[in-house]
């Protein structure tokens, strides 16, 4: 992981890029965006996605919407084109009750979706993809959620960005206003007492890790190639 200093917010700001986003509407991409648009880091934030959302907010000014359909996304290649940096975050949760029920579905959207927004970013002149996999992803894992991811990865390294940071959490500890998903409720009661006392250990809060995925963007690379697990990414999101 790189040892460089980090940028402060204002030097970065001076450096004019521009970013894009693939899944801005899931749980870690809308912690994402808050930060980006409370920090005011790039001049355009361009968010792909299946529909548009509303944002209400002079914040939000620096968005810019593309509604594209993840089933051809060659046929969008342009929306990928021109952004210095790429947050790419889509995915189902490993929690999700029957996300290994349906293979050919979770492949498509941890997979698929992912790896050609890769390529097109790549193609389109991206030189920093920020990518969020997960603990214990590899491509020789025997659970398939952990397979898919690994696989994800190994193929993005093969893309040859200038870098490639690859995240990959723990447990996401995520204080939902609506909790309908019961199974999601037990288990962060049953590692909250491990979240308190081994905080690195097994769970990571959204906030720290959407923190860490921007603030990779203000740390001067080290290598081509980086992995944060979950206690750098505690690291790198502990940064003001």
């Amino acid at each position: 992981m790189a040892t460089a200093a980090m940028q402060t917010d204002e030097e970065f700001i001076a450096t004019n890029q521009s970013a894009f986003m693939v899944g801005a509407t899931g749980e870690t991409g809308k912690h994402i965006l808050e930060e980006l648009t409370n920090r005011k880091l790039f001049q355009t934030i361009t968010l792909i996605g299946r529909r548009e959302v509303t944002y209400e907010g002079e914040k939000y000014q620096s968005i810019v919407q593309k509604v594209v359909d993840f089933d051809n996304l060659d046929s969008h290649a342009d929306v990928f084109k021109n952004h210095d940096v790429g947050f790419i975050c889509l995915g189902a949760r490993a929690g999700n009750t029957g996300v290994t029920s349906n293979l050919p579905a979770l492949r498509k959207v941890d997979h698929d979706y992912v790896i050609k927004s890769a390529e097109l970013a790549k193609a389109g002149g991206c030189r920093h993809l920020v990518l969020l996999s997960a603990m214990k992803a590899s491509k020789d894992a025997s659970h398939p959620y952990s397979k898919i991811k690994g696989e994800v990865e190994e193929e993005a390294k093969a893309f040859g960005f200038d870098r490639l940071s690859i995240f990959q959490p723990a447990v996401i500890m995520v204080d939902r206003k609506d909790e309908t998903r019961v199974g999601e409720w037990f288990l962060k009661k049953a590692l909250a007492p491990v979240a308190f006392f081994f905080p690195t250990a097994l769970t990571v809060p959204i906030a720290t890790l959407a923190r860490a995925m921007v603030n990779t963007a203000l740390t001067p690379k080290d290598q081509d190639v980086e992995v944060l697990d979950n206690k750098a990414i505690h690291r790198m999101g502990g940064k003001k």
